[in-house]
């Protein structure tokens, strides 16, 4: 099972994610942290108020001996209550004891050094915990040395106070990580709507349009070096293409002035068995020479198709054409158009070329004393039938390619035609089709658009 995801806008998506989970975690640590932090000082704080409101009250003897604590009600009944949350000891700088709440002064008492903080665990008779600090005050009867503390049970307050904040913002915690996420999807969304529209483009570029390049303007400084080498790429692949069609063209006719010359020459000698294999064979290289010559001008020549063309008659002159041919080698051409003219848009020499491909493919897969059938319909669409073994089902989605030849193909060919055809239906915005005949033999169907 992937977990990871495939796509960039997910794996951002999800690391935008694990980041908000983390620092919202940290946050939420951070803020406990510092709760209890500020729980703790403001302790100390009020500890310190309370040393120095004690010292405040610390005033001399009456009979001119020593020093006294002359406390109020209110801080009578908040170091003597009951309830004994708060307590203290105040000793005189000769060490007396002047004054203290509980068992304060028994602790007091042993100090040799007060400690400026201090912990108290069970103690007393409630048996609690206090935390507590010392201070050396001055007062009005001389120096002295307070300790106060105060129970830890009364920290719950600020723990309850601090627990309460996180309960009531807890819930908006997820709502703000779903708002946030869906914030961030659409902003990596938008910021790559340009990288989908390029892929769309270099999704157009084939061998037909390798003059198509990716835009570089409006792209995010990470991703412009990869365009333009993307680019420069494409640049030389087309030159390459270039090259190779070159080649092509040239080696085509460079072959038709000794192949022609070959077959006068054949024309001239008496015919037997030896010249009959050479003229086939001769017959064949012609072939392959014109359809390399077809493809290179497909590919290099744009292709004027807004002529009117009459399909019956291109067809006619096809079959015309080819019909001797055809008798040459033990087959027959026939034809069955529809009366009168049909006309549509289209290139007659192409149109020409891409029926003869049909019609020369069909008579080599036709077997001896058969007949080749061209069919123009009065729909604008020429069929050609054959008695051969037909097309089957897995390879019809293939036998368009150039080069490709079915297995077994015992006819002679370099798999060039039936591409040709496909190239100049494509040039033509028509569609060809490929079916089987009842009775045995294949269909091929081009359709073309009106005039």
């Amino acid at each position: 099972m992937r977990l990871w995801p495939r796509s960039l806008q997910g794996q951002l998506a999800l690391r935008l994610a694990v980041v908000f989970l983390v620092v919202s975690a940290a946050g939420i640590g951070l803020l406990l942290w510092q709760g209890s932090e500020s729980a703790d000082s403001l302790g100390l704080e009020m500890l310190r108020y309370r040393a120095d409101e004690l010292a405040g009250y610390v005033i001399p003897a009456q009979n001119g001996g020593g020093a006294t604590l002359a406390l109020p009600p209110n801080l009578e009944r908040l170091y003597n209550g009951t309830k004994g949350e708060n307590l203290y000891a105040i000793k005189a700088g000769g060490g007396q004891m002047l004054a203290n709440s509980r068992e304060m002064g028994d602790v007091v008492a042993h100090w040799k050094t007060p400690p400026d903080k201090f912990r108290l665990e069970e103690f007393g008779p409630q048996q609690a915990d206090y935390y507590g600090l010392s201070a050396v005050e001055r007062t009005k009867a001389g120096t002295v040395t307070i300790a106060v503390a105060h129970s830890s049970d009364s920290d719950a307050v600020a723990v309850a106070m601090l627990s309460f904040f996180v309960r009531r913002i807890a819930w908006a915690i997820p709502i703000f990580a779903l708002a946030t996420l869906l914030i961030g999807v659409w902003t990596i969304r938008t910021g790559l709507r340009r990288v989908a529209a390029i892929s769309r483009r270099a999704a157009q570029i084939d061998p037909r349009s390798t003059d198509v390049r990716l835009p570089v303007e409006g792209l995010p400084s990470e991703l412009r070096p990869l365009v333009q080498a993307v680019n420069s790429a494409f640049d030389r692949l087309q030159e390459g293409f270039a090259v190779q069609r070159r080649f092509t063209a040239n080696a085509a006719h460079e072959l038709r002035t000794p192949l022609t010359m070959l077959t006068a020459g054949l024309d001239e000698l008496q015919a037997n068995e030896a010249v009959g294999k050479l003229r086939a064979d001769v017959m064949r290289m012609n072939r392959l020479v014109n359809q390399l010559l077809q493809v290179a001008r497909l590919d290099a020549v744009p292709l004027d198709v807004n002529a009117q063309v009459d399909l019956a008659r291109v067809a006619a002159q096809v079959v015309e054409y080819l019909a001797p041919w055809a008798i040459a080698l033990h087959r027959t051409v026939g034809l069955d158009a529809h009366e009168g003219p049909i006309l549509v848009s289209g290139n007659a020499e192409e149109i020409s070329n891409a029926i003869r491909n049909l019609v020369e493919n069909a008579v080599w897969h036709s077997p001896q004393g058969t007949e080749v059938m061209v069919s123009v319909s009065a729909d604008r669409a020429v069929t050609v039938i054959d008695r051969g073994p037909g097309v089957p089902v897995e390879d019809r989605s293939r036998i368009f390619s150039r080069f490709w030849r079915g297995k077994a193909v015992a006819v002679p060919g370099a798999g060039l035609g039936l591409s040709i055809v496909a190239e100049i239906m494509r040039l033509h915005g028509g569609a060809v089709e490929v079916g089987d005949v009842p009775g045995g033999g294949a269909f091929f169907k081009l359709s073309f658009r009106g005039a």
